[in-house]
């Protein structure tokens, strides 16, 4: 399963969006988080989970993910179930890690 999502997915307000958009907003910012503080640079791995649950069982998979060439899209899989996806317009949202923001 790829994913896509864009800054709005991130930042939807929880109360509009329901708990499965939530969730989500959480693991794509948990990416942004650990992409944008500089830690993945040296080392892919991260501390996030993989989210799927294959046949019902929880995968065991820790998301691998980093900067695309265009500097503006973060890639990311797991190398165990192959979910995988990329995200865009994270910029200036609560998970930006950056010392330096830019504006959206």
């Amino acid at each position: 399963m790829t994913t896509i999502a864009s800054q709005a997915a991130i930042t939807a307000p929880v109360s509009m969006a329901g708990r499965w958009p939530a969730v989500l907003a959480l693991f794509l910012g948990a990416i942004v988080a650990w992409v944008t503080s500089g830690r993945s640079a040296a080392d892919h791995r991260m501390n996030v989970a993989c989210r799927r649950s294959p046949g019902r069982r929880r995968c065991p998979g820790e998301i691998l993910a980093s900067f695309e060439a265009d500097g503006a899209s973060i890639s990311w899989h797991c190398p165990l179930c192959g979910d995988n996806g990329v995200t865009r317009g994270w910029e200036g949202t609560p998970w930006d890690r950056r010392r330096t923001k830019t504006s959206p």
